[in-house]
């Protein structure tokens, strides 16, 4: 397993080619949802560039977010689970074995 996010700030144009080309790489996208996502932008982009480009995409919720945060766009609510392994496995199996975006 390798790591794709970008590790450093980057100017927009550079940025929107550099993260198409590394979710091009990766075989999922797993959005780690916070309690204010909904104004996350650059998730926002990201999430549509994996839909783009047929990578599947699902979200974790962190930092006390839940059933009731607000998602970004594009991230619905039946592809985030709780940070709980057995969840997290279940749902890395479910896009693993032909479960795409939903």
């Amino acid at each position: 397993m390798r790591g794709w996010s970008s590790k450093e700030a980057l100017p927009q144009k550079t940025w929107e080619q550099t993260i198409r080309e590394k979710i091009g790489h990766t075989n999922m996208v797993i959005v780690l949802v916070g309690k204010y996502m909904r104004s996350a932008t650059g998730v926002v982009k990201e999430i549509a560039m994996a839909k783009e480009l047929t990578v599947p995409v699902f979200g974790v919720y962190v930092n006390g977010a839940g059933g009731l945060s607000a998602l970004p766009d594009g991230l619905g609510r039946s592809r985030v689970v709780a940070w709980e392994w057995d969840k997290i496995a279940a749902m890395v199996n479910q896009v693993m074995t032909g479960g795409k975006n939903g």
